[in-house]
């Protein structure tokens, strides 16, 4: 379905949903015409936003600024690689990620200055994506990939004695997100970012910034500070962590059948009771939502995040579950898109909280709601993300902000950007935010194969 080529009243029919939420009206295409030529900007663009280190074996993918390889972005990018067919970057990406396994055990945040934690952990799906979609079947490169993805799954489980980080929770088969930093460098944390971003005092006892900062820090490992977690972070279990381990179990399952290596039957049961331990300790019927574990007290998150689609994403939750998941995913809809968290009364405005419209969770959303028929409810989130990449493409508003890594502080039509607000602008929160591919050229790439079925 090409909706560059439907009349108004067609764009409209897209909000006859299958399900109560699915009565809101799809929103009205912003100069569709104009998709084709961002579709062309971004295969015309993906080599401007690759550079090379000495670190790394192979040229990599950058989202904001060269010098910097992210972890997560990267699972965006390379599905928006190879929706467009480029399969030798995409790879290049994925044995970067290989190698630093190999290296450190793990997959750092960003290399060079965030190797003391991880990132919510996507590579062995990156992996099975690739060696999915690629024109060969490299099974030698897939046993190396094997390897390393099984060693980055001991780091998030601290099996096989992986003690990298302390992810264990009172839950057996249940993670946490976690950090490996020293004590030194916490508190230069507290003293140097969080005293300022979060209003902190500054005269606390070490003991104290310490705490918090560690805190804080498994918070970055995350999506970034949010406030899902009540800046206790290591007292929770999350959705979006468990869920991707669920899927790392059945991904190791699936490759170890491909190399024959074995059945894959000892892992399938390792996510099944993953699977039903999510949906016992994370699933809340009185909300109808799956919400962050606080294993401290005993209770769920009272702030509800987008991240709960995860269950559908990968194709676990139940669909009655799925039916009141898609029934509550209207508190996080707004006229830019979903925004990260529901609102709530907060200190600070979190970079990833309730004003915020974030590629990847618009990703997420999409698949999640395809994956359980509710194509209807994916194709208005599409059209909402590619109403405002395209807006802001053709006229970026704000038109100007403080200067910060680049320009003079004027904004030009032609780009796309890292962040977006609820209200459907670019969001300057806590900084400038700057022109960038990655996630968003990927997630706009999602949403427009999306619109043309």
């Amino acid at each position: 379905m090409n909706l560059a080529k439907l009349s108004l009243a067609a764009i409209f029919c897209l909000s006859t949903f299958t399900a109560r939420p699915q009565t809101q009206e799809a929103p009205k295409p912003v100069h569709p015409e104009k998709w084709s030529d961002i579709e062309n900007y971004i295969r015309d663009n993906w080599n401007d936003f690759v550079d090379t280190m000495p670190s790394l074996p192979k040229p990599y993918c950058y989202a904001l600024n060269p010098g910097t390889l992210y972890y997560w972005d990267l699972y965006f990018i390379n599905e928006g690689l190879m929706r467009q067919g480029f399969f030798e970057q995409a790879r290049n990406n994925v044995d970067n990620f290989i190698y630093e396994v190999e290296k450190l055990g793990f997959i750092p945040n960003a290399n060079g200055w965030g190797e003391d934690r991880s990132m919510t952990p996507y590579f062995g799906m990156m992996v099975s994506s690739y060696y999915d979609k690629a024109p060969e079947k490299d099974t030698a490169w897939l046993r190396r990939a094997y390897n390393a993805v099984l060693k980055e799954y001991e780091f998030w489980t601290n099996t096989n004695g992986n003690t990298i980080e302390d992810h264990s929770t009172p839950v057996e088969g249940l993670q946490r997100y976690g950090h490996h930093s020293d004590s030194a460098t916490l508190v230069s944390f507290y003293d140097k970012v969080l005293q300022r971003r979060f209003h902190l005092e500054k005269n606390v006892p070490a003991s104290e910034k310490i705490r918090i900062a560690g805190h804080r820090l498994a918070e970055a490992e995350t999506m970034d500070f949010n406030p899902r977690f009540e800046g206790r972070c290591m007292d929770f279990i999350p959705v979006d962590l468990n869920s991707n381990l669920y899927q790392y179990e059945k991904e190791l399952g699936r490759l170890e059948r491909e190399l024959g290596i074995s059945d894959g039957r000892a892992w399938e049961k390792r996510a099944d009771k993953r699977a039903a331990l999510i949906r016992k300790y994370l699933w809340s019927d009185r909300r109808g939502l799956y919400l962050d574990y606080d294993f401290v007290n005993k209770r769920h998150s009272p702030i509800a995040s987008v991240i709960t689609v995860m269950p559908l994403y990968w194709g676990f939750a139940s669909k009655q579950e799925a039916a009141r998941i898609v029934e509550n995913l209207p508190m996080f809809d707004s006229p830019g898109g979903l925004v990260v968290c529901e609102r709530s009364e907060q200190p600070i405005l979190y970079q990833w909280g309730d004003g915020a419209v974030w590629a990847p969770v618009q990703f997420l959303a999409m698949g999640a709601l395809e994956n359980y028929g509710y194509d209807a409810a994916a194709q208005r989130i599409a059209l909402k993300w590619l109403n405002t990449v395209t807006s802001n493409f053709l006229d970026p508003q704000p038109a100007t902000h403080r200067p910060f890594k680049y320009g003079d502080g004027t904004r030009h039509p032609g780009f796309l950007y890292e962040k977006y607000t609820r209200d459907g602008q670019i969001n300057d929160s806590e900084y400038p935010c700057s022109i960038m591919m990655g996630w968003t050229a990927s997630t706009f790439l999602r949403a427009l194969d999306l619109v043309r079925q």
